[in-house]
């Protein structure tokens, strides 16, 4: 055996070993920080893990926007609460999660679910530029979407909002889910097939 054909197999065996070592990861194995967490919470998602699980801590996961990518699976165990950084947010398009021009996603709240909460009243004075579309959950032209078992509370526009960047939303499903106190709406469903 040549020395590049061991090195190819190293290399092979690597790939293989990285595959398998990211079927699921847990947010708090990158790293907790009770005053943003956003670093960590972006890291798990960006893994390659096909299901990232955001475990209960002592105190709220506080983050800035996040986004999920396609074929995710993002688990959130009973009780967690995400919560919109105060001070964060600035621009009217800043969502806490959004879910853009992606396939095959779940978010899903475990046992008696979770909560994902922004800071409603914040958002109509300065520094803030007044509008509706500081979302909870922002979903633009994606396919194969569900989200489950979740509440979505006072959000800076909808709890849930289904619009279009390129294309319309297709096949998304919403089940057992609450969205209390938003700033315009619950649900918003602008594109939708």
């Amino acid at each position: 055996i040549t020395m590049l054909k061991v090195q190819m197999l190293a290399a092979g065996m690597l790939v293989c070993s990285v595959a398998t070592a990211v079927e699921e990861v847990k947010v708090s194995s990158f790293g907790y920080d009770p005053d943003d967490s956003t670093k960590f919470i972006q890291a798990a998602l960006d893994s390659g893990a096909r299901k990232v699980v955001i475990d209960r801590m002592e105190k709220p996961w506080i983050t800035q926007p996040v986004k999920v990518k396609s074929n995710t699976q993002v688990v959130f165990e009973e009780g967690v609460e995400l919560v919109a950084k105060r001070g964060e947010y600035k621009g009217v398009y800043d969502s806490l999660i959004s879910v853009v021009c992606v396939s095959n996603v779940t978010l899903r709240g475990i046992g008696k679910g979770a909560t994902l909460r922004m800071w409603a009243a914040d958002y109509m004075k300065p520094p803030y530029k007044g509008g509706e579309w500081r979302h909870a959950l922002n979903i633009l032209s994606s396919t194969d979407v569900t989200v489950e078992n979740l509440s979505f509370v006072k959000s800076g526009g909808d709890g849930i909002y289904l619009g279009e960047k390129r294309g319309t939303n297709r096949k998304i499903t919403i089940r057992n889910c609450v969205c209390d106190g938003n700033t315009r709406q619950g649900i918003s469903v602008i594109t939708a097939d």
